[in-house]
């Protein structure tokens, strides 16, 4: 009953916020701006490897100072703990957040790293089991609002899932990381070498999917790998 009620609001309302209830002023947005101020962004210190907040500054986490990753850096709005959460457990469920996370994820690369040197957008592929039971991936159309807004092109069915795994938030970081071996697979390995390509998620916890992701790219010849994401748990 709960979800064809939200189902009625979000298509009768389509102004109202979904996290405080108040009216948006914008029939395109779902959230408030005063509560799109209030996520945690990620202001502070943080590891400029996988963006992980450091309240006692330094350049490194300590995972980080330890691993060695495929990727460049990981680039997040921020933590997530409350509006940012909730948005994200929303968005699993409410496709048209799109457009509200899509922004502030388009804000956090413009100021991390220079849109020119993409060559590249590619989402994180969701198991099909999981997109079918959602109805879409969620990362995909993070992807799509990025590209709509950069004109950078995404790339999809390439970089593919080959093996359905157990959700990661039931896993410590060494059973994350043998959950994810040879997950990933690219059809056309030719078609990424030399290039920078943005991988793009809703989520960083260990940074174990996006590695997996970045280490098939850059197997294949990829010049630099960059995860965007909304949060860094």
């Amino acid at each position: 009953m709960s979800r064809i009620i939200d189902v009625f609001v979000d298509f009768f309302f389509p102004n109202i916020c979904v996290i405080c209830g108040k009216n948006t002023n914008n029939t395109k947005s779902s959230v408030c701006h005063t509560c799109i101020q209030k996520i945690d962004y990620i202001k502070t210190s943080h590891c400029v490897t996988c963006y992980q907040p450091l309240p006692d500054g330094g350049a490194h986490c300590w995972q980080c100072k330890r691993t060695k990753y495929h990727f460049e850096i990981i680039i997040a709005v921020g933590k997530y703990t409350g509006i940012l959460r909730e948005l994200i457990l929303k968005f699993k469920e409410k496709d048209f957040l799109k457009e509200n996370l899509g922004e502030i994820l388009l804000n956090a690369l413009k100021s991390n790293l220079n849109i020119d040197k993409i060559d590249y957008i590619v989402p994180v592929p969701l198991s099909k089991k999981r997109e079918f039971y959602r109805g879409y991936n969620q990362a995909m159309l993070l992807a799509e609002y990025i590209s709509g807004k950069t004109g950078k092109n995404i790339i999809v069915n390439n970089l593919i899932r080959v093996k359905n795994t157990k959700a990661q938030y039931e896993l410590n970081r060494e059973e994350r990381l043998l959950n994810l071996k040879d997950v990933f697979e690219l059809k056309e390995p030719w078609f990424f070498k030399n290039k920078s390509i943005v991988i793009i998620d809703d989520i960083a916890t260990t940074c174990s999917t996006l590695e997996e992701c970045s280490r098939v790219l850059k197997k294949s010849g990829a010049k630099n790998v960059y995860g965007l994401v909304l949060a860094r748990d």
